[in-house]
Formats: structure tokens, C-alpha cells, sequence
């Protein structure tokens, strides 16, 4: 039986660091009742634009891009993993309010002008090396906390041609082993058949525990942005998605 390859969105296939920092930040100023409102990047300060970015791989969700802009204008210093945990958990009342206002923001963002908001987003030119190959010869499913309507978008966009079945998005929840465990009982297969692909070492860690073979995206925001050295490091990495196709075949 061919593996099945499952594959995280947001720091695998699109770069979209931009876009969530534009989105977030008009989403906080609406929550706290102010009226500010950013279209594009050029309105953002460019220490800001940065600092959002090498902070980016610690957000496992869209609730948690509250506390990104919090730290990012409001906090300066270095964050770690387990720091960022820790106050993802002291502030979850206000996440968890800030989440529904953060996907109106993107959808207000995107109805205004869809091809720009297309733009904010970059395609990797590391997913894409080796990701023909790997679509002709196996099964790929999507495992995002992204919106479906915004995923729907860039298949369009993208030709990605990935079935509509085989896409898990925000809607379906945020646990991706979850996902592989669901995704693997739908195909009549073992979690151990399928192969999964992200940018966060806490997805990776959390699919592995299922029995699926995992990697970290070294491309993602963690080994663009952030410090990869000191977290990517400890996880079994590919550099480019055709780092994959041997593991394919050797299964």
C-alpha cells in the first residue's frame, strides 16, 4: 500500500507570515475597541514587521496571534516555547474572545480586494521541489488550523488539486493528531501508513505520538524566522519536500 502524506499549510506550503501579522493586528485593535485598520504591509513599522516575524513559529493557532502582537508591540526580549505556553494559558479568556474577531478581520481583508490579499501570501519554493512527484504517486491530505474558505482559495490559486475530503481546517478543530488518526481510519489504513509534514515542532511532536512518521519543515517560519538552531535541531528534518521521497519508498 502506497503512504498516505499528509501536510500542514501555513510554514509548509505558504508563507503567509505577513498576512496574519496585517490580520491580527486589525483583529486586537477591534477587540479593544479601537479603530485602526491596515490593508497592507507598507502601513506596518518595519522593526515591527520583523519582530512579528521571529516571533510567528511559536503560534500554534489563530487565538494565540493575539499574544503575537501583544509581544510584538508591547513586549520586547526574547520568547521561548515554553514561555509562550505559559502565557498562551494565563491569557486563554482573552484568546479564546479574540479568535472569532481574527477571522472576520482576514475575511473583511480578503472581500476587499482578493488579489491583493493573494499577494500577501509567498508559495515555497521548497514545497515545491518534489511536490509534483510526491501528488502523482500518493494519497495528500491537508492538516490546518487554517479557515477552510481561505484554503479553498489557494487550491484555486495554487492548482493544488487536493480533494475537498482530504482537507482538515480550523472548522473540524485544532488537534492535527486527531486528524492523521481520523484521515487513516476514513482510508482503512494504520496511522503508522501515513507521513506528516509540519513547521511546528509541537504539531510534530503531538502527530508523532499517533504513530505517523513525521517531519520538520526546516523552510517553515521556525527555520526562516526563527531560531532553528536551538528547536529544529531535535526533530528528524527535511530541507525541501523531495527530502521526502526517499522515506516514501524505504516504507
Amino acid at each position: 500500500m502506497k503512504p498516505h502524506v499528509a501536510l500542514d499549510f501555513d510554514g509548509v506550503i505558504c508563507d503567509s507570515v505577513d498576512e496574519c501579522h496585517i490580520t491580527a493586528l486589525n483583529a486586537y485593535h477591534r477587540l479593544a475597541g479601537e479603530k485602526q485598520w491596515v490593508d497592507g504591509l507598507e502601513s506596518l513599522n518595519p522593526a515591527a514587521v520583523d519582530r512579528f516575524r521571529s516571533l510567528r513559529y511559536l503560534a500554534r493557532n489563530a487565538a494565540e496571534f493575539w499574544l503575537l502582537i501583544h509581544l510584538t508591540y508591547h513586549q520586547d526580549g526574547p520568547v521561548d516555547e515554553d514561555q509562550f505556553a505559559c502565557l498562551s494559558r494565563e491569557h486563554a479568556a482573552t484568546l479564546a474572545a479574540f479568535e472569532p474577531g481574527f477571522f472576520e478581520a482576514r475575511e473583511q481583508l480578503r472581500s476587499a480586494d482578493l488579489g491583493k490579499w493573494l499577494d500577501l501570501h509567498r508559495i515555497y519554493p521548497q514545497f515545491l521541489d518534489g511536490w509534483k512527484t510526491i501528488q502523482a504517486s500518493h494519497p495528500v491530505y491537508l492538516v490546518t488550523t487554517k479557515d477552510l474558505a481561505s484554503i479553498q482559495h489557494f487550491i484555486r490559486h495554487w492548482k493544488l488539486s487536493i480533494p475537498e475530503d482530504h482537507l482538515w481546517t480550523k472548522e473540524r478543530g485544532t488537534d492535527k493528531a486527531q486528524a492523521v488518526l481520523t484521515f487513516a481510519e476514513t482510508a482503512g489504513v494504520n496511522p503508522a501508513d501515513f507521513f506528516f509534514v509540519d513547521d511546528h515542532p509541537h504539531h510534530v511532536r503531538l502527530v508523532a505520538a499517533t504513530g505517523a512518521r513525521c517531519f520538520w519543515a526546516s523552510w517553515g517560519f521556525l527555520g526562516a524566522y526563527g531560531p532553528a538552531s536551538a528547536v529544529g535541531s531535535k526533530l528528524a528534518a527535511i530541507d525541501r519536500m523531495s527530502d521526502l521521497v526517499p522515506h516514501l519508498g524505504d516504507h
